[in-house]
């Protein structure tokens, strides 16, 4: 099966291999969105350039492709720790990588079509098709992680050329090593295993750099994956050659008219297992396990479980049951505008024009620990896995403070956001803090009143509660005192369960419980 179109051109005139070399030479230095977007343009250069032939064409691909796998690389580091806040940049590293990737993808499809259209005319051609398919399909996974990482749908597009592109390769060359690039083998059975593997894991909860290491994680375990016509064991999805969309696991069965190819990951789960085992034996990672940069064994052990729990089938279900619902509720973004918010309701201020960053969300369905929620285009500027909010409901002083667990941008450019919910409501509290640190004469030092957020509801009478304090204030040797009312509560720090640049969720144990006394 084979539904492109598309022939052979006329021959050409000057060498591609020269003019792709004029472009490398010239490509600026220490700017990698530059450098990307001068490669993208001359692939879009060499698609309108009908005189070049096929293999011209092929030739001056592989060069810019060669050139730019480095530009590209840097472009996601430095995506990945780029703050999603930063709209602009953002955007100018997504469009440029994603915009190359899409383009060299089409590009090596091009020259498979014009081979399709005319193999006899184009013989010299057919000894370099296995690496033309097989840099396709590497472009096209990459195409496919940069959507993902936005949190985005896969177009149909992308599963139209990754069926096209593997079912026009023979049968008995699928699995025939290739050298993709230099000093790196493949093959075509590989890297559309790669593909669906990767778009059959559940990278909607994690953030991006935990999206890039799983994705790190697939194609080390690449080998070990199965592939068959057959729902044989270790095989968990399908996908549909003739109707190409996001593979489906196998517990719901294909129509009788499709031409299915099963998959999934096999004896990886069992080797998975083992370097969790090595990881909880040691907290070291295994020398085996192959990544592209040093990471901290205790993220990457994170990320592992997550891979392991949905290889093996085993995801973790919702501790609550969701209810459908169609409501809308208030959100403001961020630690620093929550204090304002709630600053707000203690003053008895119902105004939210003073407050620009307020957002109204549509909510779908609701549980006890969050929110489904539908947001519109203009609110993804800032979301992202892990981003703190304010939300209250039609009553403006029931505010609750919650994190974003689970983003998926759908048609449109909407998101489909989860909402973990973060105790059953949120007030403003003053604190401060004995530095006995800094203890001269065994005097204690006291530090002045900050503002903090309450998530416990009964602050008084429990022996444990739970405060969102700003970034750094405490450590496990302060005292802290909090007002509530006419109550000062004695607390003494004992656990930072969560914490992002701007505050920390943190558990404190009541020590001690008295009127209030200013010093």
């Amino acid at each position: 099966m084979l539904n492109w179109k598309g022939g052979r051109k006329t021959t050409g005139t000057a060498p591609a291999v020269r003019r792709s070399r004029d472009v490398i030479a010239a490509l600026p230095q220490g700017n990698a969105v530059a450098a990307v977007g001068a490669i993208t343009e001359a692939l879009e250069a060499i698609k309108n350039a009908d005189a070049l032939t096929l293999n011209e064409r092929y030739d001056e691909i592989q060069q810019l492709d060669i050139a730019v796998v480095a530009h590209t690389r840097t472009l996601l580091r430095e995506y990945l720790n780029t703050s999603r806040q930063k709209k602009q940049r953002e955007g100018e590293l997504w469009n440029s990588a994603y915009g190359c990737w899409s383009e060299l993808a089409s590009a090596y499809v091009g020259c498979v079509q014009r081979y399709a259209a005319d193999a006899n005319g184009a013989v010299t051609f057919r000894l370099k098709v296995p690496v033309a398919l097989a840099r396709a399909l590497r472009a096209l996974r990459r195409q496919l992680q940069w959507t993902r990482i936005r949190y985005a749908v896969p177009s149909r597009q992308l599963w139209s050329d990754l069926a096209s592109l593997y079912s026009f390769s023979p049968a008995s060359s699928v699995g025939e090593p290739v050298l993709i690039y230099p000093g790196e083998s493949t093959s075509i059975k590989l890297e559309f295993l790669k593909a669906l593997m990767q778009s059959a894991l559940s990278c909607e909860i994690l953030q991006p750099p935990g999206q890039d290491l799983a994705t790190q994680v697939v194609s080390h375990f690449a080998p070990m994956f199965v592939l068959s016509r057959k729902a044989d064991a270790g095989c968990t999805h399908w996908f549909d050659i003739n109707d190409p969309q996001t593979p489906v696991r196998t517990a719901r069965a294909p129509l009788p008219d499709s031409d299915v190819c099963y998959f999934g990951a096999g004896p990886a789960v069992e080797a998975l297992k083992q370097v969790l085992a090595h990881l909880e034996a040691t907290r070291e990672l295994p020398p085996a396990l192959v990544l592209e940069e040093k990471a901290d064994p205790a993220f990457v052990k994170s990320i592992l479980v997550h891979v392991y729990q949905d290889w093996s089938g085993k995801m973790q279900s919702r501790r609550h049951e969701r209810q459908k619902i169609n409501a809308r509720v208030t959100v403001v973004p961020g630690f620093k505008d929550i204090m304002r918010t709630l600053e707000f309701v203690v003053s008895d201020s119902l105004d939210f024009t003073d407050q620009p960053t307020a957002e109204s969300w549509v909510v779908n369905d609701v549980s006890e620990s969050g929110y489904g929620a539908v947001i519109p285009a203009v609110a993804g500027d800032w979301v992202e896995v892990g981003s703190l909010v304010g939300v209250a409901g039609e009553v403006p002083r029931g505010w609750r403070v919650g994190v974003v667990r689970r983003v998926l941008r759908v048609e449109g450019n909407q998101q489909r956001v989860g909402i973990e919910l973060l105790g059953r409501n949120a007030s403003l509290v003053r604190i401060r803090r004995e530095d006995q640190r800094h203890t001269p004469m065994g005097v204690s030092q006291k530090v002045p009143l900050d503002f903090a957020i309450l998530l416990s509801t009964d602050a008084i009478n429990q022996p444990e509660i739970e405060v969102l304090v700003r970034g750094g204030t405490f450590t496990s040797l302060d005292n802290v005192y909090m007002e509530i009312g006419k109550q000062q509560v004695v607390l003494r720090p004992k656990a930072v369960v969560e914490k992002n640049a701007a505050c920390e969720r943190v558990v404190f144990s009541v020590v001690n419980r008295s009127q209030w006394a200013e010093a």
